[in-house]
């Protein structure tokens, strides 16, 4: 189901975003999202409805526009750069902590997803937002790098990117290109 470390230690529920259909599902548990910022998007809203604390585990932050009346070729058709400000705005006017909304922004490219309550479900009391790299699946729960320790009771892996709309390059970037760096002597 994962490639994490030790994923066969963990004693708790793990399902697949695809397995699964919240409905009472997580009622008073403590979950864990691993995965994308698209596909955690997408079930976070769901799942902190029910769950007692829910801690989503972004491997990959997204862009996030609100849902608008509007033809989804629009959004294809966009220029980039007018695409990336309204994004920012969007995070900007919804997330006003600080140092939440720097976690939430994506560097270079990034994927663009179309979401109105994701950035509202994480700023709910039960909900974290953590962006430490995973070291390891405990017994109990997800150790990230920093040596914590959070326990779950349940792990949804969260790896769904058919909810990417655009990806959104970085300005003089094309698709596929690597960054290059000059050598110092």
């Amino acid at each position: 189901m994962t490639s994490l470390p030790h994923a066969d230690t963990y004693t708790g529920r793990q399902l697949h975003c695809t397995a699964f259909r919240p409905r009472h599902e997580f009622t008073g548990e403590r979950v864990a999202i691993i995965g994308s910022g698209a596909a955690s998007a997408r079930l976070l809203p769901g799942i902190a409805a029910e769950a007692a604390r829910v801690t989503v585990f972004q491997t990959d932050a997204v862009w996030v526009l609100p849902r608008l009346p509007l033809p989804g070729v629009l959004l294809r058709r966009t220029p980039q750069p007018l695409l990336r400000s309204a994004a920012r705005a969007n995070l900007r006017v919804q997330v006003r902590d600080s140092w939440l909304r720097h976690r939430l922004t994506p560097d270079d490219d990034a994927g663009l997803t179309v979401h109105n309550s994701y950035y509202r479900a994480l700023r709910q009391p039960g909900c974290a937002l953590v962006t430490w790299p995973i070291a390891r699946l405990a017994p109990l729960g997800v150790r990230t790098v920093d040596g914590i320790e959070h326990r779950v009771d349940t792990i949804v892996y969260a790896d769904d990117d058919r909810h990417i709309v655009r990806t959104l390059r970085r300005a003089g970037r094309l698709p596929g290109s690597a960054v290059r760096m000059k050598e110092t002597v």
